[in-house]
């Protein structure tokens, strides 16, 4: 007899190479908005319910539904309106509200109830679907709050503007823009930032990250500090790239062929499967990972989002060339130890004769401009790919800061934007397909013929 209770229990894994194809088509987000729709309206027929509801679920993950909270004397309608222009958002106020009814049940729209049935109603109409919307004085109360939620109109964003001197209380909950003394407008701008940020919706996720920065920018302890934190692979392409040379394989073999070719720069087929192999490998998969070194150009880049685990977090170190620069020219290191230092903050060494330090041959001056510019020729493209899947750290602060804002960085949602498209698709001539006679029928001639389906509409 077949142990059901058995059966059941078991635990439901997802594969691994599953993952990037869900991430990349946010097929959690889609699931989630449908859902909600479901489980609110609770229609007669949920199969007929999800077929419409489809595009509308697909739309409506990328659009930001915000909730505006600030003081009684702040202009949250003129916050509303810039946000307009930065988003698209359209401003719904108690007055759109009170317009939707009728003129001698004006004042049933103080009701907290009636105030959920108007804008469920303003929803549905579909006037919204495209835009998204900014509530503004909406709502008042707990209590209208608490009756919104009930008819299904759930925000993406709450956002709270507070004077500078206010204490914060409930920062875990809401979104915190503090005035201070920026003008309305600039508050528009920094509102906008936010709604980029995406929601969490529970899907799970490992993190795969190129952390992008020229030599220098402490790229490599910063990976290092990220993998520990968060129990990560470091993939550092220039030692993954001498251990495949080490090893006895085709591949290896091919690389030590190029080695020995004066140094014969490896070609970009070649740099990505030396990648992919590695983060193919079992501990990848398990762990997730974190790259550094690579790519260098955008032909990289494009090669490394067509492997089937592409980087889902895309961090640049924001670094002045010369920072790097005085950094790799002082930098010395120990030839009894191994321990690295930095001439301009241990300049009593230079004169200690127990202490013998070298210069690495990577960091000889030629070397190092070298490697500045072309980190400086091709970032410009780089980012150009990227576009808002990128995002850009300030390298410049002290040690500690930059690795607390790479933490909350990776923390939150990553960056509300389209995916990148590594390859552009390509161009079917319609006389290139061929009719095959068994092929399934139009649906669209069983219209006469079946019943009409009901239409539903969504909030």
């Amino acid at each position: 007899m077949c142990d059901f209770e058995g059966t059941t229990r078991r635990l439901l894994t997802i594969p691994p190479n599953f993952v990037p194809y869900m991430e990349k088509h946010r097929l959690y987000e889609f699931f989630y908005e449908l859902v909600t729709q479901l489980l609110i309206q609770k229609p007669e027929d949920p199969i007929v319910f999800m077929k419409q509801c489809i595009q509308h679920a697909i739309r409506k993950r990328d659009i930001p539904r915000i909730i505006l909270i600030a003081p009684p004397s702040f202009d949250k309608l003129t916050l509303a309106k810039i946000l307009q222009e930065k988003i698209g958002n359209r401003p719904v106020t108690l007055k759109d509200l009170r317009a939707l009814t009728s003129v001698e049940n004006t004042c049933c729209c103080y009701n907290a109830n009636e105030i959920a049935m108007r804008m469920k109603e303003m929803l549905m109409s579909g006037i919204l679907h495209e835009s998204g919307w900014t509530l503004v004085d909406i709502p008042r109360s707990k209590k209208e709050a608490r009756a919104m939620q009930r008819v299904g109109v759930i925000p993406t964003h709450v956002i709270q503007i507070i004077p500078s001197n206010a204490e914060d209380e409930i920062q875990s909950i809401l979104t915190e823009v503090k005035a201070g003394v920026k003008t309305i407008q600039e508050l528009g701008e920094d509102c906008a930032a936010l709604t980029k940020i995406r929601r969490h919706y529970g899907a799970p996720s490992l993190f795969r990250i190129a952390l992008i920065g020229p030599r220098g920018s402490d790229r490599r302890s910063l990976a290092k500090h990220v993998s520990e934190r968060f129990n990560l692979v470091h993939v550092d392409f220039n030692y993954i790239l001498e251990q495949a040379c080490s090893q006895e394989t085709a591949l290896g073999e091919m690389l030590r062929l190029c080695k020995h070719r004066c140094g014969q720069k490896l070609k970009s087929e070649t740099r990505i499967q030396i990648v992919e192999q590695y983060v193919l490998g079992s501990e990848c998969l398990k762990k997730g990972w974190i790259l550094t070194d690579y790519p260098k150009t955008m032909e990289e880049f494009k090669l490394l989002d067509m492997i089937p685990t592409p980087p889902n977090r895309i961090i640049i170190l924001k670094v002045d060339a010369q920072r790097c620069r005085e950094r790799l020219l002082n930098r010395r290191y120990n030839v009894i130890t191994g321990s690295e230092y930095n001439l301009a903050s241990c300049e009593s060494l230079v004169t200690d004769p127990d202490c013998k330090l070298d210069i690495y041959p990577k960091d000889y001056k030629d070397v190092v401009e070298q490697d500045l510019l072309e980190y400086e020729e091709n970032i410009e493209a780089i980012m150009r790919y990227a576009g808002e899947t990128a995002s850009v750290i300030d390298a410049m602060d002290e040690r500690k800061c930059v690795r607390e804002n790479l933490e909350a960085c990776l923390m939150r949602p990553g960056p509300s934007a389209k995916p990148r498209i590594p390859q552009s698709p390509s161009i079917i001539d319609p006389m290139d397909i061929e009719f095959d006679p068994d092929d399934e029928p139009d649906p669209k001639i069983f219209d006469d013929i079946r019943a009409s389906e009901p239409k539903y509409s969504f909030i």
